[in-house]
Formats: structure tokens, C-alpha cells, sequence
């Protein structure tokens, strides 16, 4: 009962209320952070476990996920490029599921969408740029994702697309070193131990 209380609570709060004339408000930019960053749990939860069905399940990583690891070294463009049921179950039902459970308003939802997709767009760019805010906040960024897209890596980095959580609780994480390449740029190694 308590819980019920508590979600009920929370709903209230971090959700658009209408009001007698019709008109819709937005919840508090706390609480609209507070909404993005649920999405961004739920959104990492399931794509990890459904990403990682992908690669251990035969049949699907053979017929459905293998078209995204045609891409051995990863693109900005190629971040999208996927199966079409690869990308209903990641990223549709995905994100709405993340929409659903994190109670977001349509415009909220909209931010977190494109910041997702520009997130993702980056982890399959193949660049580790200088400054780029992305590798400050998340260490699950370029060099994380493309270990994953490697041959050696396949089986591990299974985490999409801001936090490597999963993949360090439940032993699937890869660690790497980043090299500067004599002619320039940086390339992201398996660590040996």
C-alpha cells in the first residue's frame, strides 16, 4: 500500500498536469531531470539484456544482429544501422518502455530522444575528440563501444547507451587502454594482462 502511495506520489509530481481550462504544464526542470535520468536506467536495462540475448542467441545474432557487426569499424551513420526487428525491440519498444516508466511529458520525451540518439550517433563515430562532453560524462562512449564492435570484443561492452553498469555487474565489461597512433588520432586496445 505504502508503495502505491509513493508511486502515486511521484506521478503526480514529475508528470503534466491539465488544468480546468485544458491547459497542460510542464513538471519542474528538476523533476523533468529527474524523469530523463529514470529513462536513462530503464533505457541501459533493457538494451543491455536484449542486446546481449542478441549475440548469445544463434539464430537471432545470425539472422537479425550480425547486419550491425557488418560494421567492424563503427560509423556515425552506421549507429543506426540495424535489422528491422533489431530496431523495434532495442529501440522502439526500448524506448517506450523508458518513456512509460519514467512518466515523461511529450516534450520532455522529445529531449531525451535526441539526446539518446546524438549519444549513440557519437558511440558508433569511430573519433575520440577532444573535449567532447560526451567522454567527460560517460565511460560509455567511442573507444567503449568500438572495443565491442572489434572481434575480440564481441562478447563483451554489451551496454547501449550511457552507462556501463551492466556490463561491470554481471562481468561482460572489457577494459581497454586508448593508443595514440604514431600518425595521428587515438585507437582503442583490448587491455592484456
Amino acid at each position: 500500500m505504502e508503495v502505491e502511495a509513493l508511486v502515486l506520489t511521484v506521478n503526480l509530481v514529475l508528470t503534466s498536469n491539465a488544468d480546468a481550462s485544458g491547459i497542460t504544464s510542464q513538471p519542474s526542470i528538476p523533476a523533468q531531470l529527474v524523469q530523463i535520468v529514470i529513462a536513462m536506467f530503464v533505457m541501459d536495462t533493457w538494451q543491455y539484456f536484449v542486446h546481449r540475448y542478441m549475440h548469445q542467441n544463434k539464430y537471432l545474432y545470425r539472422h537479425v544482429h550480425s547486419q550491425h557487426h557488418r560494421l567492424v569499424v563503427p560509423y556515425a551513420i552506421g549507429a543506426l544501422y540495424n535489422h528491422p526487428l533489431e530496431g523495434l525491440l532495442l529501440d522502439t519498444f526500448g524506448g517506450a518502455i523508458s518513456f512509460l516508466v519514467s512518466g515523461m511529458t511529450a516534450r520532455t520525451a522529445v529531449i531525451f530522444f535526441c539526446f539518446a540518439v546524438i549519444k549513440t550517433v557519437d558511440d558508433h563515430c569511430g573519433l575520440w575528440l577532444p573535449g567532447n562532453i560526451f567522454h567527460l560524462f560517460f565511460q560509455n562512449n567511442t573507444a567503449y563501444h568500438d572495443i565491442h564492435h572489434q572481434l575480440h570484443g564481441t562478447k563483451y561492452n554489451y551496454s547501449q547507451p550511457f552507462f556501463s553498469i551492466w556490463d561491470k555487474l554481471l562481468g561482460t565489461h572489457m577494459p581497454y587502454n586508448l593508443v595514440k597512433r604514431p600518425e595521428g588520432g587515438f585507437e582503442a586496445r583490448l587491455k592484456k594482462d
